[in-house]
């Protein structure tokens, strides 16, 4: 099983290295984060006001809301409001949702919404859609908050639209590009979920995904029944003759019942009977970034504790279903194989370690739903590579014995 993740840039590379000098390594994050962010935001706000009426050059400037517009009963807009809120976990101060600092923990209500659209128009590599008033729709780039980010909002120039006759109905999005391949949390959180409108839909209507999908990604399309429904799709702009629009169920890192519970319901009933894996087991990382330099070395301790060490390329998606969904005790690191705790019961012990330098509290929004027991330790991350660091073998233990192993 390929997890794969956004390569790191030598622009992150060389900002991990100055972390050793602590005041260059702040001025020059502050440089990052404020001067270069502010000379590009405000270039990108004169495109759209000097391209404001040209359809097909310079960023859009304004956003339209289809859930405003369904709630308000505008009769032009054909659709459903699935949710209006999910509700809010609790959320301890130290749990890693809080102490990650990117207050996912404050999204909510998050609504969920689907609509119906005629010769609707979709844009750049997140294939946002773009109504005839050169206006955004908010719901496919994540909310009034990141529409500024969207790769939608930042185009200079159209290129010739590509014109899809039928239904259609998307998984595309910023976070599941046509231009790359999907990283596995987000393809598990962000993108398979939109599919649970398909219910509602005809069976003749067709998905479009991104053209780079590795096989566990059509795995589990498959699984669904789905292959000869989906359209790997390269290009930046689309007219569709009718698009069911199926809005985002929540992001990773947010409180998201609707869409784990889905994901859950869909999958488990079609785990393999004839797989049986360990109960007990440490799911290793195998990815390059973001990876711990000394795993190997990790995965030889945990197995002189009692721990099997499952890597996780060595299993196809309905296989590690299988395997979490047995499980009553996984340990692992922070990453996005992890998403795969999802498929656990709630009776299962899952110990997390974050190394300190990329913190991220999904796990904690995954536990918070299933209701397993869980336990996360955040680990001191050393090494000359700070994108590969080295962790303590004495912190894993002191870990370990902390969960009561």
């Amino acid at each position: 099983m390929s997890h794969s993740i956004k390569p790191m840039t030598l622009l992150d590379r060389l900002a991990f290295a100055l972390r050793r000098w602590s005041r260059t390594h702040r001025f020059l994050r502050f440089f990052r984060r404020v001067a270069l962010v502010a000379l590009r935001d405000g270039s990108w706000e004169f495109a759209r006001i000097l391209c404001k009426d040209f359809q097909n050059w310079g960023p859009p400037g304004r956003t339209f809301s289809l859930y405003h517009s369904l709630r308000w009963g505008d009769p032009s807009v054909r659709g459903q409001i699935i949710l209006e809120d999910q509700g809010a976990p609790r959320v301890p101060p130290d749990s890693l949702v809080v102490r990650c600092g990117l207050d996912h923990h404050l999204e909510q209500p998050w609504p969920i919404v689907w609509t119906v659209h005629k010769r609707a128009r979709l844009v750049s590599n997140s294939l946002a859609l773009l109504n005839e008033k050169k206006e955004l729709c908010l719901e496919s780039v994540y909310g009034a908050g990141r529409w500024r980010d969207d790769p939608g909002s930042r185009f200079l120039r159209l290129p010739k639209p590509v014109s899809l006759h039928g239904s259609w109905t998307s998984i595309i999005s910023n976070w599941v590009p046509t231009d790359g391949t999907p990283v596995y949390g987000h393809w598990l959180h962000d993108a398979l979920p939109r599919l649970a409108i398909l219910s509602n839909l005809s069976d003749d209507t067709q998905i479009l995904v991104p053209h780079k999908l590795k096989p566990i990604y059509w795995e589990t399309l498959d699984l669904l029944g789905l292959r000869d429904r989906c359209r790997p799709t390269h290009e930046s702009h689309l007219l569709l003759d009718e698009y069911h629009f199926s809005a985002p169920t929540s992001m990773i890192c947010c409180y998201n019942p609707y869409g784990l519970n889905w994901v859950r319901n869909a999958y488990l009933p079609k785990v393999p009977k004839c797989f049986s894996g360990p109960k007990k087991f440490f799911f290793a990382r195998t990815v390059k970034n973001r990876a711990i330099e000394n795993m190997d070395e990790i995965s030889s301790l945990l197995a002189s504790h009692g721990w099997e060490v499952i890597n996780d390329m060595d299993l196809t998606f309905a296989e590690t279903v299988k395997l979490f969904s047995d499980a009553t005790d996984i340990c692992g690191f922070q990453g996005s194989n992890m998403s795969n705790v999802m498929f656990c019961s709630p009776h299962c012990r899952v110990l997390q370690w974050s190394p300190d330098i990329w913190l991220d509290g999904f796990v904690d929004v995954i536990a918070s739903v299933v209701g397993f027991n869980y336990r996360s330790v955040v680990l001191h991350a050393g090494g000359p590579q700070a994108h590969r660091p080295r962790v303590s073998p004495k912190e894993v233990l002191a870990g370990l014995k902390s969960a009561g192993y």
